[in-house]
């Protein structure tokens, strides 16, 4: 008698953890469910909202950032989720853009012209810029303007100050005792875009900055990984046989492991400071000119 007690206690007890759990599931199942329904309505109902539209379209006529675009978006369309990425993909929608690459520049030019004719001869090209974003609707950049301007009226700009104007770099000049004295390293990403989504190509090379050959160079998906300019520098001192006096390199944390590597290797010639065989600057003031110290 007790066994068979037993037995429909353990039964209940099973029935109870199995119905708790089928609840559960259940309820799991039915909110997933009604998410997806409300993102789906979401979805359907901003993609034919007339006014988001034209609200997107004088957001970024007047140039305000994606961050205070947001700003100004959630308070105006709580009933929408809102995120960076969300606002991106709703101006992909509308056809909505920062810098619209279809302008023609005929038509910047006769925008920019009827303004200088009238009171906007007395702005400078920033003003211009943002009066043609609003009034004129051409979602173009301000270099785009800023040549127009100088196409149109110089001497406007020359009065102003000639403010926008690319100045040219003030060349400087710097010693060197020859060739493999000092070698230049730098990279170039310019290929990869914003995100990397341009062309997936990052080049880092070498130069010697006495004769300026380029000593060797490398493209990979990344320049930025220490190890992997590391192996390049390792790779090039095995073939050639030939290490500089010096390197010269940015302070990006990718040249970190091969200029460690620099000074060690240097420090067995005994003829300087293991840590002055490593030179910090900026690329923009590799070798422009050469003095050649004959000794």
């Amino acid at each position: 008698m007790k066994s068979t007690v037993q037995v429909k206690v353990n039964f209940t007890v099973a029935e109870r953890c199995h119905y708790h759990h089928a609840t559960r599931a259940h309820e799991t199942l039915c909110l997933r469910f009604l998410l997806a329904n409300m993102a789906d309505n979401r979805e359907a109902t901003w993609t034919d909202d007339e006014n988001l539209k034209e609200v997107l379209t004088k957001y970024v006529q007047q140039g305000l950032q994606r961050s205070e675009a947001l700003d100004f978006l959630r308070r105006k369309f709580p009933e929408y989720a809102w995120s960076i990425r969300s606002l991106d993909r709703r101006l992909r929608h509308f056809n909505i853009f920062y810098n619209d690459g279809s302008v023609e520049v005929q038509d910047v030019k006769e925008a920019v012209d009827e303004e200088l004719k009238g009171p906007g001869k007395l702005l400078g090209y920033r003003a211009l810029h943002k009066k043609i974003r609003l009034e004129h609707g051409l979602n173009v950049t301000r270099d785009q303007v800023y040549d127009v301007m100088s196409e149109l009226d110089p001497q406007g700009l020359e009065a102003r100050g000639n403010v926008g104007a690319k100045r040219q770099r003030r060349k400087g000049n710097f010693t060197t005792r020859g060739s493999n004295w000092v070698h230049s390293l730098d990279g170039h990403d310019k290929l990869m875009g914003y995100q990397n989504s341009t062309f997936p190509l990052a080049v880092y090379g070498c130069m010697d900055t006495a004769s300026r050959k380029l000593l060797w160079l490398k493209v990979w998906v990344s320049n930025h990984d220490p190890k992997l300019i590391g192996r390049w520098y390792l790779e090039h001192l095995y073939e050639t046989k030939i290490i500089s006096a010096m390197l010269r390199v940015d302070k990006g944390t990718e040249t970190g492991t091969m200029a460690t590597m620099h000074a060690f290797l240097r420090r067995h010639h005994n003829d300087m400071d293991p840590h002055e065989t490593v030179i910090y600057g900026p690329s923009t003031s590799n070798q422009v000119r050469i003095f050649l110290i004959l000794e």
